[in-house]
């Protein structure tokens, strides 16, 4: 079994920014990793639950390939339920101020960092702040390995 984490940045979401993602998807199967494409029904796409970016570059990419997708929701601390995304940017009348939903998104970065995965694929910001990097972060903190494993773009 082969796992690919595909992260990346709201602000890369060019149909540039996701044919590089495939490009860089395709070296890393046949290339890095030797599996071809017969065999990608072994493949799982890690990646986050956002609905642009790197995330929507992985479902689309698992949707061609036929490649399993292991989504990591924001989930609740408290109740383990999943969260939906504020409606506006102030926050204002939300379920969550602005620190604990950053919370919950780190934590999910978490989860995705900490899975065992032969591959981390980002799409990180210009300004190289935000999730993507927070996700970075935790990959190598989890994987001793990581230079070897980090792919940006």
């Amino acid at each position: 079994m082969v796992k690919i984490g595909i992260v990346g940045s709201r602000r890369r979401a060019t149909e540039s920014d996701f044919k590089k993602t495939g490009r860089t998807f395709n070296r890393v199967i046949v290339q890095f990793l030797g599996v071809y494409f017969e065999d990608l029904e072994n493949v799982t796409i890690v990646t986050g639950d956002c609905k642009t970016g790197g995330d929507e570059f992985a479902r689309r990419l698992a949707g061609m390939y036929g490649c399993k997708l292991d989504v990591k929701y924001k989930l609740d601390p408290e109740t383990g339920e999943r969260v939906k995304p504020p409606i506006n940017k102030c926050l204002k009348q939300q379920q969550y101020n602005y620190y604990e939903f950053t919370q919950i998104c780190y934590n999910r970065n978490e989860e995705i960092a900490k899975e065992p995965l032969d591959y981390l694929i980002a799409l990180v910001a210009p300004d190289r702040k935000g999730g993507t990097e927070n996700t970075i972060y935790w990959f190598k903190r989890y994987h001793p390995n990581w230079e070897f494993k980090l792919i940006l773009l």
